[in-house]
């Protein structure tokens, strides 16, 4: 939908002194519709189509409408947008014309009010009038004799997307920020919202988080958030939950402190708790489709590189996680003794090499990378290993196998875990590993 008050103001933030509609009017036959000024009008003798100045805060769609019935008696509500006319009116103030068409029935009544005469033209032989008058009726008629459709008819022939607008705000510790939404109260948002009219995706996540935070967070942030720095667009396709497309634009709004977090004022309206929690906790308080969806928008903070995503997920980008079991060929599985932190997966647990994916890594890229930053070696030929998955494997991870024949003692522990080493598979069951480990060794060794 066009929003002509939006439009009326970007004019006067331009400079533009005065307002005005008017409406080139067609008959059947693509005739227009001109009136003659009176003899003691300004310019008189001159042909004109139906316009004239908007009344203060007038709507342009709505003072065109209403220059129309005042001059010519004819009511039409259904005109479309054709263009805007910038000219000096006759006080040497510049105003800008919005202009509209509509067709009406032949033998259409005209009554006159502030003209002496009228008269249907054919837009090559139009009497005397305006040079930016004749420049619109041309510009018109070329257009719609090559298929054009106004702006008004053409919006309804494509997909308009209602858009919105968040922050990803993080605190000290990396934990994300999330708002439980209160009428969904099985939803979590982050700070933001739907657009307004007029409004960028940035100014519309600064707005949304004044509202559903408290927070200023440009003030409060203003590097990085003053750098507007983009994490990702989100497109979603349209769904039985949610039956428009949408687009959406996620911004970093940086690390919130302790004293900040104090500062916190929720919009009850909207949100009714809110908390800071880990990536992977996050997986507790999310659908699998939410979460998700969080996991590529955290994947792009990490990676410092702008993510487009699809909603619903290709099936190219469906995995967010690997898990690759590391062996020999002497039958040894390379053990990653896990730290023991809160908000980990398997905190304290001796586990295969891990991790999250990068940038737009394959399962594969993923699995090397994450081998080599924690235990120092070069990985080749890996293979996703084939099902039956196990249960408490995500959905979004992808379970990888690696034989690896180079020197055993060239592992090294890297910045993660407590240690590193290599367990003859028939010790494994006697260390504290995960369930899923005994299953996907049955599969190795099968």
């Amino acid at each position: 939908m066009i929003s002509y008050k939006l439009l009326a103001e970007q004019a006067l933030a331009e400079g533009v002194q005065k307002l005005a509609a008017g409406t080139v009017v067609r008959d059947p036959q693509g005739r227009i519709l001109m009136l003659r000024r009176k003899q003691d009008d300004v310019l008189p003798g001159l042909w004109d189509y139906p316009a004239g100045g908007l009344n203060d805060g007038e709507d342009p769609r709505d003072g065109a409408i209403r220059e129309l019935a005042e001059e010519t008696g004819i009511i039409c509500p259904d005109i479309e947008y054709v263009r805007a006319l910038d000219f000096i009116n006759s006080r040497g103030g510049l105003t800008r014309q919005f202009v509209f068409t509509c067709t009406v029935p032949d033998e259409t009544a005209v009554t006159l009010s502030e003209h002496d005469a009228f008269g249907w033209f054919h837009p090559d032989e139009l009497p005397p009038t305006s040079d930016g008058y004749r420049e619109v009726i041309t510009w018109l008629t070329h257009r719609l004799a090559a298929g054009w459709k106004p702006a008004s008819r053409y919006l309804a022939t494509i997909d308009r997307p209602m858009t919105w607008a968040c922050f990803l705000v993080r605190d000290h510790e990396g934990r994300v920020l999330g708002m439980r939404n209160s009428v969904d109260t099985e939803r979590w948002d982050w700070p933001g919202g739907n657009s307004e009219p007029g409004e960028s995706p940035f100014e519309t996540a600064l707005r949304e988080a004044r509202e559903e935070i408290g927070l200023d967070l440009l003030a409060e942030n203003p590097d990085p958030v003053g750098r507007q720095r983009l994490i990702a667009v989100i497109h979603q396709q349209a769904d039985h939950v949610r039956p428009v497309p949408s687009i959406g634009w996620v911004f970093d709004g940086g690390t919130l402190t302790e004293e900040q977090q104090a500062r916190i004022v929720l919009d009850p309206d909207e949100h009714c708790e809110f908390r800071f929690e880990t990536d992977y906790n996050w997986r507790h308080f999310l659908t699998p489709k939410e979460y998700r969806q969080d996991l590529q928008v955290l994947r792009a903070a990490r990676s410092g590189r702008v993510l487009y995503i699809e909603r619903p997920t290709p099936e190219h980008q469906d995995f967010e996680g690997i898990v690759v079991f590391v062996t020999t060929p002497d039958g040894e599985l390379l053990v990653h003794h896990r730290d023991e932190k809160e908000g980990i997966a398997w905190p304290g647990y001796r586990t295969p090499i891990g991790g999250w994916r990068e940038h737009d890594e394959t399962p594969r890229e993923t699995a090397t990378r994450e081998v080599f930053e924690e235990a120092g070696i070069t990985i080749t030929d890996v293979r996703e290993l084939p099902g039956p998955r196990h249960e408490r494997v995500s959905a979004m991870t992808r379970v990888l196998h690696a034989v690896y024949t180079g020197p055993k003692d060239a592992i090294r522990l890297g910045d993660e875990g407590q240690s590193i080493a290599w367990v003859p598979f028939s010790e494994v069951a006697a260390l504290k590993t995960p369930p899923y480990v005994a299953h996907y060794l049955d599969l190795i060794g099968a």
